[in-house]
């Protein structure tokens, strides 16, 4: 039986700014292979490895599942809505080149990536079309999970094979990274690629180092927008930094 062996999200092109400035601020969390740049699991035993292409030439993100018998499938991440809405929270966007400026003068090193992702707009009643076809394709080729508290917020974690084959019970208790979140968005028309990632700063520091992000207190974290050359919003989410990890949330919700 295949496997969901790797997720790669393709940055389209034109944005060679945004890619050198993730390249540095991410450079301690990922290994490099040409312009793709794999985020460290948080052991090698784990899957789906989760990457960043970002030398891509398509013209809009992609994210492509592929699988361990070589054949693979695409999502397009895009508003094919028809619709237009406005984020309802204010933030302004920030130039990569400024955060990176911010990290450098402040000595900010990103400690982990615990998840990355996409947002679908979508204004239905059910979930993104393409998201209910993922999660039929994957459900039983990866440790897919509905989020427990019923929000349309899909999450593959990464598990070993005996795990994802129902040989062996999934240890909750483990930590679990990178982990790939999959989000039918009603709040904006606007797709967004998001970067979820850890550092050595306590939350109080990141908020005043970065007033122009989108402040979730309840979360402790900060949503940094990138300027960048394509329709869609690139966001890191900076958390302060955590021991252990979240996945005992995720136990019991396994769709099979």
């Amino acid at each position: 039986m295949d496997l969901l062996d790797t997720i790669t999200v393709h940055l389209p092109e034109g944005c060679d700014d945004l890619v050198a400035g993730l390249s540095f601020i991410l450079d301690q969390t990922v290994s490099r292979n040409g312009t793709a740049y794999e985020i460290r699991p948080a052991t090698e035993r784990y899957l789906p490895r989760v990457r960043f292409d970002l030398g891509s030439t398509t013209d809009y993100p992609v994210s492509e599942f592929h699988y361990s018998g070589n054949e693979s499938f695409s999502v397009y991440i895009r508003n094919t809505t028809g619709l237009e809405r406005k984020h309802p929270l204010p933030y302004r966007t920030l130039e990569i080149a400024e955060v990176a400026d911010r990290f450098s003068k402040n000595d900010i090193s990103v400690s982990f990536i615990d998840h990355v992702g996409f947002n679908l707009p979508w204004f239905g009643k059910a979930v993104h079309p393409a998201i209910a076809d993922l999660r039929n394709r994957l459900k039983g080729l990866c440790l897919y999970h509905l989020f427990p508290t019923g929000e349309p917020w899909d999450f593959i974690i990464p598990g070993e094979l005996a795990e994802i084959r129902k040989r062996r019970s999934i240890d909750y208790s483990q930590v679990r990274r990178p982990k790939f979140e999959i989000v039918s968005f009603e709040k904006a028309s606007t797709p967004l690629i998001q970067i979820d990632l850890s550092v050595d700063k306590e939350y109080e520091t990141i908020r005043s180092l970065f007033p122009e992000g989108l402040d979730d207190r309840s979360m402790r974290n900060v949503w940094v927008y990138l300027k960048n050359e394509s329709v869609i919003d690139v966001s890191l989410v900076m958390n302060e930094k955590k021991i252990g990890d979240w996945c005992s949330l995720f136990s019991g919700h396994r769709l099979v």
